[in-house]
């Protein structure tokens, strides 16, 4: 099971991690990005917890999630592609 911690990107650029966790989304692989979409604009994370941040919108004010723990997946489970930046 992937979690997921949610972001936020104000329209001045300001990042801010909440204390939401999102869990249990689904993950089709043959899809692009696998189900993750709208999250498909991909960020590195500078100075927070995760790596990397998948946001709806490319610019401006938007809501994002990042994978918690992408180094430690569960067994026998597979990182969606996007998601599997160090």
């Amino acid at each position: 099971m992937f979690e997921y911690a949610v972001y936020i990107r104000t329209r001045e650029g300001y990042i801010t991690r909440m204390d939401n966790v999102i869990s249990n989304l689904a993950y089709d692989p043959w899809e692009t990005y696998g189900s993750l979409a709208p999250y498909v604009h991909e960020e590195e994370l500078v100075g927070f917890p995760e790596s990397v941040v998948l946001w709806e919108n490319s610019t401006g004010p938007s809501v994002g999630i990042a994978p918690i723990n992408p180094h430690s997946p569960p067994a026998g489970s597979i990182l969606p592609p996007a998601l599997s930046v160090c």
